[in-house]
């Protein structure tokens, strides 16, 4: 039997490959660790509404979904949620502000939409260019907004709901900027997301103090898991905490550096299967 009780998985560049599908070696691993009593955890930094339908490629879906990098949770065998600390009104009026000064429009989640101006566009536009499929614009829960005025129309209808934001430009120097700015406020967590080896980032806006590793804390104290118990698998500069919060932080062999070296064990790439060979190596204790 594993000593792992919760298994918590990124989406973006861990459990997905490159064309954002879950491919089948890994969705058996993952069915094979729920078998063996471990609880599944997606956490993502998407919505409700994407996750879902990444869960239901799993098949044996996962117990909880923990979104918006830990700022919410569902468990979706009955719709039970944990709700942590989104963007209050004077944090989401503070990064408009900071859109402004920069000429850049904001992407704002909520639980179950996203909200995307131009400069998200442009940004779809350039990693298709560089063959990687990651969002679809299209997608239900996505909603365009080509002016100011709906913005601040849409900050008053979706006040008290609004969990993360991020802000975006193909210049990776601008994004530093602003990732200069957001800090000088002293009101948010950042994570910012770099990409071909630099060539573009972005940056992910919570509460400060919400992340993945205290949304998945909470969620492992509500299982009555000890962090000890509990492997989390992942790439990304949001995943960061929870690799250093959990009982064994996996990083993705497609991780940059210092993701790596943060985690306690490397695995594969995400086109290489990395989930499914951590789930053997430290969860069934066999080879893959």
């Amino acid at each position: 039997m594993s000593k792992y009780k919760l298994l918590a998985l990124d989406l973006d560049g861990t459990l997905l490959d490159k064309t954002s599908r879950i491919t089948k070696v890994n969705a058996r691993a993952v069915r094979l660790a729920q078998q063996a009593g471990v609880q599944i955890a997606l956490c993502t930094g998407r919505n409700l509404t994407e996750s879902r339908v990444f869960n239901s490629q799993l098949e044996a879906p996962a117990d909880w979904i923990v979104i918006a990098n830990g700022a919410a949770a569902e468990r979706l065998s009955d719709g039970v949620q944990l709700t942590f600390n989104g963007l209050d009104r004077q944090r989401c009026e503070a990064v408009f502000a900071i859109c402004a000064q920069f000429d850049t429009d904001p992407c704002l989640y909520t639980g179950g939409s996203l909200y995307y101006g131009r400069e998200f566009l442009r940004f779809l536009e350039e990693i298709r260019k560089r063959g990687t499929t990651s969002l679809d614009e299209t997608a239900e829960g996505y909603f365009f907004i080509d002016k100011w005025d709906k913005w601040r129309a849409l900050l008053d209808r979706e006040d008290g709901r609004i969990l993360k934001a991020i802000l975006h430009d193909l210049d990776p120097e601008v994004v530093d900027r602003m990732i200069q700015t957001l800090e000088q406020t002293g009101l948010f967590e950042l994570a910012p997301s770099v990409m071909y080896g630099g060539a573009l980032k972005n940056v992910e806006i919570n509460c400060k103090g919400v992340h993945k590793g205290q949304g998945l804390a909470q969620l492992a104290a509500r299982l009555g898991i000890g962090m000890d118990a509990v492997m989390a698998i992942g790439d990304s500069d949001n995943d960061l905490t929870m690799l250093r919060m959990a009982g064994l932080g996996v990083a993705m062999e497609n991780a940059a550096p210092h993701i790596r070296a943060a985690a306690d064990v490397c695995t594969g790439s995400n086109t290489e299967d990395g989930v499914k060979q951590a789930i053997y190596q430290y969860i069934l204790e066999e080879n893959a």
